[in-house]
């Protein structure tokens, strides 16, 4: 597997995601769901905080792990020491939330665990693959990092 078929599953990541807000934001819409209620300054706060994760997230994943890097070597340091998929987590996690803020929407709020479910599913060659490259050290990795979110022990 080349590190293009191994590593271009983020662009159908990001479009089933961005899929799954819409779907989301229409359910709420049919369902008759209202909006949530904050303050403006808050719910801008959020928005920016978010987006701050994002962009941090993002930047660091691609500065520790270049894409000359991916697939040759494991990298656990940066985000990687704390997360295996650092970019996809931006995106379930900051970018849920964004769109969340944006809309003021409860149902892309709990969208996440759809957005959750379906990332771990699509990236299940990409461990494999990861598995069958590393053996035992990315299996001890897993064992200590989460997929996603951090695992605190």
């Amino acid at each position: 597997m080349s590190n293009g078929q191994l590593f271009g599953i983020g662009s159908v990541g990001v479009a089933v995601t961005v899929l799954i807000w819409i779907l989301a934001l229409y359910l709420e819409s049919w369902l008759g769901i209202p909006t949530f209620s904050m303050g403006i300054v808050f719910r801008w706060a959020l928005f920016g905080l978010f987006s701050a994760d994002a962009l941090i997230t993002v930047l660091w994943s691609l500065i520790t792990l270049s894409s000359t890097e991916r697939g040759k070597r494991l990298v656990k340091t940066g985000p990687y020491r704390l997360i295996r998929h650092p970019f996809y987590s931006a995106i379930i996690w900051s970018g849920t939330g964004m769109v969340a803020m944006w809309f003021k929407s409860w149902t892309v709020v709990f969208s996440v665990i759809v957005v959750n479910l379906f990332w771990t599913w699509h990236i299940q060659r990409q461990e494999r693959y990861m598995l069958e490259k590393f053996g035992e050290e990315y299996r001890e990795y897993m064992g200590n990092t989460g997929q996603f979110f951090p695992r605190f022990k």
